[in-house]
């Protein structure tokens, strides 16, 4: 009983380690399997939640869209509407680049001028054509302060209609109180700070006493203030005064309406230069001792120079030097180390201009001494004999250039025994002088302008 009893037991143990080990066996399979069940259904919802996400954001973006949206249906409306052609849009870059570059933005106004200039090549060109600007200095300063005043509309809100631009900005400044302020904060001194009768008189010492009214007028093309204060009636009269003399008469007297429209109207010398005269001829050649029977020709080029000064004195210079060589010798009144350069003295009466020019040349004599010890010496004996040049040359304006060439009219010599001789004034040895600016001669000033003559 008792062997039956325990080997029923022992049976019973290895049922129950069997049935142990099996469910040991099969628990971690199925633990795996309800994970991966878990996890597909966490995609699932995973997958709906960002479906409805997606389609909630997609409602919000149509109901309120963005500017981005925005333009990018204007451009495809423009698009739609007419092609714009490469000019146009070169034209629509670059103004665009102008518009930056006021802005203060430099390198996206950069982009757009390389841009366009890509597209056009000339398109600068071809805008600046556009705006018909007129290539005078006195003008050129008048637009340019037009177009300064538009921008800045809000400082002139009583405009009146037909006003002339002088008396406009001049209202403006005695509104304001100041000639003008600086476009920045400086801890410096500035232009500003300084009296209205300094200014004045810095601008005396611009024009200085070769009457340099070129640099007058870039100094009104700064700002407002200095815009008005160049346009100082005693200022233009005081360069009327020393251009003509004391009796040049009055503005109204001929016609004018002010000191300056009488002084950049009326025929006058260009004194910032010189003019400058180009001959050219043909000369015979000697014929050459291997070959009788060539004779070679030269074709020889010189020039005539003429440099007027304000109080009446005037140089002339014939020589085959080029300009760009030889202008800075006249710069200066004392030319006596020069040799070539003869001075004389001019006026013009209307738009003819007279000039006297004495040149001395010197002719060497040779008389045997009385004293036989000393019969090889000579005695050299120097006679002068003076010559008197006498020039006429009539002011011509030839397209937008006033004054900027002199023709000749009379050309003669006299010597001091009464003999004159006059010149054929032929169109090929006597051509006209052309004016051409020298920056050297107006570099600085030796004194302020001054109204005595």
């Amino acid at each position: 009983m008792e062997s039956a009893s325990g080997s029923g037991s022992a049976g019973d143990c290895e049922g129950e380690g069997e049935e142990s080990s099996s469910s040991s066996s099969h628990s971690p399979v199925v633990e795996i399997s309800n994970g991966l069940v878990q996890l597909n259904l966490d995609k699932e919802r995973m997958k709906d939640e960002l479906t409805a996400f997606r389609r909630e954001w997609k409602k919000e973006l149509e109901a309120t869209p963005s500017p981005c949206h925005e333009s990018r249906s204007i451009d495809k409306a423009k698009a739609d509407e007419e092609p714009l052609t490469e000019e146009e849009k070169a034209k629509k870059l670059f103004l665009g680049g102008v518009e930056l570059e006021r802005a203060g933005k430099l390198y996206e106004a950069i982009q757009h001028y390389k841009k366009s200039i890509q597209i056009v090549p000339d398109i600068e060109r071809r805008l600046f054509n556009e705006l018909d600007l007129i290539d005078t200095p006195e003008e050129e300063a008048v637009i340019v302060e037009s177009t300064q005043s538009k921008l800045a509309t809000d400082d002139d809100e009583d405009a009146v209609e037909g006003e002339d631009l002088l008396t406009r900005l001049q209202r403006i400044m005695a509104r304001k109180g100041h000639l003008c302020e600086p476009e920045f904060s400086t801890r410096g001194a500035h232009l500003s700070w300084l009296p209205y009768e300094v200014v004045q008189l810095v601008l005396r010492w611009v024009v200085g006493a070769e009457l340099d009214a070129v640099s007058l007028e870039r100094v009104g093309a700064v700002c407002r203030g200095l815009f008005v204060a160049s346009r100082a009636p005693e200022l233009w009269r005081c360069l009327c005064v020393r251009t003509w003399g004391i009796e040049c008469g009055t503005p109204r007297a001929h016609g004018y309406s002010s000191w300056r429209h009488m002084f950049v109207e009326r025929a006058r010398l260009n004194l910032h230069g010189c003019y400058i005269s180009k001959t050219s001829y043909l000369r015979h050649g000697e014929n050459s001792f291997q070959d009788h029977l060539y004779r070679p020709w030269y074709v020889v080029h010189y020039y005539r120079y003429l440099r007027f000064f304000p109080e009446g004195l005037v140089l002339m210079w014939t020589t085959a030097e080029e300009p760009a060589s030889c202008v800075g010798y006249l710069r200066y009144r004392d030319t006596r180390n020069i040799p070539g350069i003869v001075s004389g003295h001019y006026r013009l009466v209307g738009d003819t201009v007279a000039i006297v020019i004495k040149k001395s040349s010197s002719e060497k004599k040779h008389s045997q001494a009385s004293n036989t010890r000393f019969r090889s010496r000579r005695r050299e004996v120097h006679e002068q004999q003076e010559q008197v040049f006498h020039l006429e040359l009539q002011l011509l304006s030839v397209r937008l250039r006033r004054n900027s060439q002199l023709a000749w009219r009379r050309y003669a010599v006299s010597t001091r025994r009464d003999q004159t001789s006059a010149f054929e004034l032929v169109a090929g040895k006597f051509p006209p002088f052309v004016f051409s600016v020298v920056r050297s001669y107006t570099a600085d000033s030796s004194a302020p302008l001054s109204s005595a003559w």
